[in-house]
């Protein structure tokens, strides 16, 4: 089956796809298999060994897949990856993020993001994050880079805690405020 549109018995339309490569998919759900997409919206969304540009919808489960750019409710990945995500709530195991800002609560399990950006609680189980901001932060066995939450229970390992971040942040800024200004100095000369 390389592409079909079906009819359910309750009228929705559901978008199959299966080892083929498609444009841009708008339905009410969305199932692909080992091919993949470049828009991809729909209520349902699920990527097995797939892959998409951009997906936006209300629940998005991608399995050994990947996305781009994502908006969803709530998204699920196993064994994935996302560039961006911006969703309510996210469930992340064995996969990695480059970006996700979360409304609500994010559950990582053997996972990983650069940036994790949180308005609800934070649940790490052997993972970690460059940088994070979240509200309650509860780990084990994980590690952050940089650190900025209210509370935090268990064993994270943060290279930067708050006071360590700004410091951080201070310096940095100081060094690339002197080698802006020496570049300056350099292009008159």
């Amino acid at each position: 089956m390389d592409k079909e549109t079906k009819n359910t018995h309750e009228g929705e339309k559901v978008e199959e796809q299966e080892r083929s490569d498609t444009g841009d998919v708008t339905a009410e759900t969305v199932n692909i298999t080992q091919g993949g997409a470049r828009n991809v919206q729909a209520t349902h969304v699920t990527l097995r060994q797939a892959g998409a540009q951009s997906v936006t919808a209300d629940n998005l489960l991608i399995r050994q897949g990947g996305v781009m750019k994502a908006q969803a409710d709530h998204l699920e990945m196993l064994q994935g990856g996302v560039g961006f995500a911006r969703t309510q709530t996210a469930d992340l195991t064995a996969s990695q993020a480059g970006a996700v800002i979360s409304e609500g609560q994010v559950t990582m399990e053997q996972s990983g993001a650069q940036m994790l950006m949180a308005r609800g609680d934070v649940t790490m189980d052997q993972s970690g994050a460059v940088a994070m901001l979240a509200r309650n932060v509860k780990a084990e066995n994980s590690g952050v880079v940089f650190l900025l939450a209210n509370e935090v229970e268990g064993t994270v390992n943060a290279a930067f805690g708050p006071r360590e971040s700004v410091i951080f942040g201070v310096v940095a800024g100081a060094v690339a405020g002197l080698v802006l200004l020496l570049a300056k100095l350099a292009r008159r000369e």
